[in-house]
């Protein structure tokens, strides 16, 4: 009697781990199998002025204030943060120099920022003319936004 409940058992247990990996498995969407997951995720602003000038950024998301931020020439400043569930992670900056200023989204879903992040690292440098993103694909980097003047 003992050898038939360890087989009925032995065989649900079966089914339901065959049922689980089958719903698991339908419910992957063509975004799962097309974009990697990558949860993790760092943004970098670097002061790239060619000016002894102070850089200064306030990143925030909805959910998180960095605060106030004061770069020197070629200082960085770096944050690692997880995508949430929906894909709706979004960072934005308020980034100015002494003759200029931007409100700049630094993280956002989208493919094409992904691919030139290297799917895992966003690197924004402010230069005299503007903040580039570092571009991984292409192994340059790409000015984004052009500074507006004054403050």
């Amino acid at each position: 009697m003992n050898h038939i409940k360890q087989l009925f058992l032995t065989i649900y247990i079966s089914l339901a781990i065959t049922y689980q990996d089958h719903v698991l498995a339908s419910i992957a969407t063509t975004r799962d199998i097309i974009v990697p997951k990558i949860s993790e995720w760092q943004v970098t602003v670097v002061n790239g002025l060619t000016t002894s000038e102070i850089l200064f950024i306030h990143c925030k998301s909805k959910e998180d204030d960095l605060g106030e931020i004061s770069l020197r020439p070629r200082d960085r400043f770096s944050w690692n943060f997880g995508e949430n569930m929906i894909h709706s992670t979004l960072f934005w900056c308020y980034i100015s120099k002494d003759d200029g200023h931007m409100n700049v989204k630094v993280f956002w879903d989208d493919v094409i920022l992904f691919h030139r992040c290297g799917w895992k690292t966003c690197v924004w440098t402010a230069k005299t003319d503007g903040l580039y993103l570092w571009n991984y694909a292409s192994g340059e980097d790409v000015l984004s936004e052009k500074w507006e003047v004054g403050w």
